[in-house]
């Protein structure tokens, strides 16, 4: 339930929040990716307080979610130079998933 409450929370937050941020031209995927990994985070931070027997997020959880949904981005950035059956599968989804699964996943598999 945490990990699925924080992938919609950071699918709802982070477009708005990138908005209030400077413009970043071509790198805004991998300020999505930072965005998203901080969101997951902090929405990780208070449903463990409200949570019984769960256990608060370390900053290496932070640490790990920005790393992979920065390799989440870069898969996307550079994805006209894949191979052709990874480039279309990457072109398959939304551009914005990959950072933002890369969060959750990087906050799971640290938590």
């Amino acid at each position: 339930m945490l990990l699925t409450v924080q992938l919609v929370v950071a699918w709802l937050a982070t477009p708005a929040l990138l908005q209030l941020l400077p413009p970043f031209g071509a790198l805004r995927i991998f300020a999505y990716g930072v965005v998203a990994a901080v969101v997951v985070f902090l929405v990780g931070v208070v449903l463990t307080q409200i949570l019984r027997d769960t256990r608060p997020p370390s900053s290496s959880a932070l640490a790990s979610g920005i790393i992979v949904a920065l390799a989440g981005a870069a898969l996307v950035y550079f994805r006209d130079r894949l191979p052709v059956d990874v480039r279309a599968g990457a072109y398959a989804l939304r551009e914005e998933i990959y950072p933002l699964l890369g969060a959750v996943l990087g906050y799971a598999l640290r938590r």
